[in-house]
């Protein structure tokens, strides 16, 4: 089933309150713009920066000079591998760094109609796509394709043929439909929502299998809370969000109307779907709350999940689903499985029906004809402020990719991966992780004992760069005429192959991204770390940029990604992937409250008028942020050490070049609409935020470009985690 809110084997950590943390979305730029500079107390001039700016006045630190370096070489900002023209020169880098790297970048820039938000991930993925859509169009008309390109060429082309899909109208949800429209009682509500979550609908509650916390050796089951039509609990329990409900009322009137109710069973029935969503929203953990790793850990026999939860017939459900005999499962929130027990006995049959109804169509919306597919985008317009739907061939790329990731992912590699790509991160990689583990050693706060703990959870970190060793197949028929059931197939293939693992040895080396997105990941539990190829490309990475634009750009990423094995959540893992306590308790202690300063300190930042960074919700990107930066330079600096000469590009020092490379990775602009929804889901900061908190708490670039004390890029009360 496509669908607005998938559930990927990433999404699965995320949801246990895992940090099986991205550097931002899968198929979306990962930074928004904001209005605020921060906290707005620090005031001061700043510094003259080479070329860079003649703005400011201050007078720098008092702290002695460095050594002579090596002797300087002048190039451009190009051959390096930045950009001039994103620069803005009028700005004071020491009072706004991103407006200084950013600014000519967002004045030149304007977010496509079909985009809510864009920036530098969404102009490589753009890219990506024109790349993944020349693969699909060859493999659609292909005369003689081999079964993996003949199976991708017929599930983007059954996507692409407008007519059939008209034709197809809901035909593909028949079966799902048929037990919806059976719901009188306890039992046949049970049968309904067991085949919804075959084929990959939210309904009620989620299920998915990642790693034991306690066991990273062996596959759990679990379940989470779910079944909400909108992006988040808040949308329907918070006065910020009215509107936002009155138009998703207003759309499911909509929907049914489209299903052939007229007005007035219209209106019944979406008052009867958002009912039941309230009530499932009532029990739903807050973002916040979802991020206590330990909280949200409820090992639970099926003999207790049967008496906490009697509504389901559990043994069976778990048959139905595709998984193995398992004796335990484990819940994220025990109470909202036993809330929804009692819903199931206290919501009448025909709310049931209508909420099912809506959730299974809602989902396949966008694989059904056109008037569904306009109206799940209508609602998607009001909650993101997105302008256009994306073209069609965009959509069905998007989603063969995302049913058929992998084996689309190798004809993205071999089209468009160089081979030496990835021998060059694995060694970036290594150096940031030498870095790591040197600056473990100058903590003053951690003692011996923990930092020898450290260093041995640092040292089995396993690097997974550009693509898996072993792709996976897609053992399922493609109907060319017939793409919403070509998606429901897909669907259950994928979401019987996750459930069967249950019970299973946990496989460490399974990548949770496809090798084409342009994103990254830590996942505690396998205590590894990826970089997929889709992400290798300017301006975070290239084999022909300067080492200190590289650095910057996707050496951040991947020291992001290192600490976040050592983030407030991935701390609680040990080197094995076990939540397991390695810490002393005074240096525990010490840690919680460098947290507390990061949470302070972005809690003040204003994103849009009145609304600040939830400093507890992003807080692990933050502090993966700040250890992110402050390794990736450590670790250039190791490697330019030694060097016989300096490169100065348009007047900036190679230092200078390393914050510019961070700074224009995370260019971007957000539409209003998703600024807010990122506000309350998201747990990555505003882009503003990514590059100003991080670099205002390092102390070497303020080095870098002079800024004196109380600037607000150097603020006298800066946190710092690692």
């Amino acid at each position: 089933m496509i669908r607005s809110t998938s559930i990927s084997r990433a999404r699965w950590a995320l949801a246990l309150g895992l940090a099986v943390a991205a550097c931002g979305h899968p198929t979306k730029p990962s930074t928004t713009t904001g209005s605020g500079s921060g906290s707005g107390s620090d005031t001061g001039s700043g510094a003259e920066v080479g070329s860079g700016s003649d703005t400011g006045s201050g007078s720098g630190s008092a702290e002695p000079a460095e050594p002579p370096g090596p002797p300087p070489v002048n190039v451009t900002l190009a051959e390096v591998g930045l950009e001039a023209d994103s620069l803005d020169r009028t700005a004071d880098p020491c009072t706004d760094f991103y407006q200084f790297a950013c600014g000519g970048w967002m004045a030149k820039s304007e977010i496509p109609a079909d985009r809510a938000r864009w920036g530098r991930f969404g102009e490589i993925d753009d890219h990506n796509q024109q790349v993944l859509h020349d693969l699909l169009e060859g493999a659609r008309v292909a005369k003689k394709p081999d079964a993996l390109t003949a199976k991708l060429g017929a599930f983007y082309g059954a996507c692409m043929d407008e007519k059939a899909v008209e034709k197809a109208g809901v035909s593909g949800l028949k079966p799902q439909q048929a037990l919806i429209n059976k719901v009188k009682d306890g039992k046949t509500l049970v049968a309904a929502v067991t085949e919804l979550h075959r084929v990959g609908v939210d309904v009620l509650f989620q299920h998915g299998v990642t790693a034991d916390l306690k066991d990273s050796t062996t596959n759990a089951m679990w379940f989470d809370s779910g079944g909400l039509g909108l992006p988040d609990r808040d949308y329907y329990l918070k006065d910020d969000f009215k509107d936002k409900r009155t138009a998703y009322q207003d759309h499911l009137v909509r929907l049914f109307k489209l299903l052939g109710k007229n007005d007035a069973a219209a209106k019944v029935s979406a008052d009867n779907t958002f009912a039941v969503e309230v009530e499932l929203a009532k029990v739903t953990k807050t973002a916040v709350e979802k991020r206590d790793v330990a909280g949200n850990y409820h090992p639970t026999t099926l003999e207790e999940l049967a008496k906490l939860s009697p509504a389901f017939d559990w043994a069976g459900y778990l048959k139905a689903i595709g998984s193995g005999k398992v004796a335990s499962v484990v819940l994220t929130n025990p109470a909202f499985m036993e809330a929804t027990s009692k819903l199931a006995a206290s919501i009448k049959p025909v709310q049931w029906q209508d909420y099912l109804t809506a959730r299974l169509v809602d989902q396949a919306s966008p694989t059904l004809a056109k008037k569904f597919d306009d109206e799940h985008f209508a609602l998607e317009k009001v909650l993101t402020g997105v302008q256009e739907q994306k073209p069609r061939w965009k959509r069905c790329g998007d989603a063969t990719g995302l049913l058929m990731s992998e084996a689309l992912g190798q004809l993205y590699v071999a089209k468009a991966f160089p081979g030496d790509s990835k021998k060059y991160a694995n060694d970036l990689y290594g150096a940031i992780a030498k870095s790591m583990g040197e600056d473990f050693g100058t903590l003053d706060w951690m003692t011996p004992g923990t930092k020898d703990k450290a260093r041995q959870k640092l040292a089995k970190i396993q690097f997974l760069t550009g693509y898996p060793d072993v792709w996976k197949t897609y053992d399922f028929k493609v109907d060319p005429k017939n793409y919403a059931a070509n998606a429901i197939v897909a669907t259950a293939f994928e979401q019987k192959r996750q459930s069967a693992k249950a019970g299973k040895p946990y496989d460490r080396s399974e990548w949770l991204m496809p090798a084409f997105i342009v994103n990254a990941y830590y996942n505690p539990s396998a205590n590894n770390t990826a970089l997929p190829a889709g992400i290798l490309q300017p301006p975070f990475f290239g084999a022909d940029r300067g080492v200190a634009a590289n650095f910057g750009g996707i050496g951040m990423v991947a020291g992001h990604e290192l600490t976040h094995g050592f983030d407030d959540q991935g701390a609680q893992f040990d080197e094995e992937g076990r939540l397991a306590n390695w810490w002393s308790p005074d240096d525990l202690k010490k840690f919680q409250g460098k947290g507390q300063c990061v949470s302070k300190q972005y809690s003040t930042f204003e994103a849009l008028p009145g609304k600040f960074v939830n400093g507890d919700l992003t807080l692990g990107e933050n502090i993966a942020d700040l250890g992110g930066v402050k390794m990736a330079f450590h670790a250039y600096r190791n490697q330019r050490a030694g060097a016989d000469k300096a490169y100065v590009a348009d007047g900036f020092t190679e230092d200078q070049q390393f914050f510019l490379g961070v700074g224009q990775a995370w260019c971007s602009k957000d539409r209003p609409e998703e600024a807010l929804r990122r506000l309350t889901v998201d747990p990555h900061s505003p882009p503003k935020f990514r590059v100003y908190g991080a670099l205002r708490n390092l102390p070497e670039f303020a080095r870098a470009f002079k800024c004196a004390a109380g600037t607000p890029m150097n603020p006298k009360n800066a946190c710092s985690v690692w």
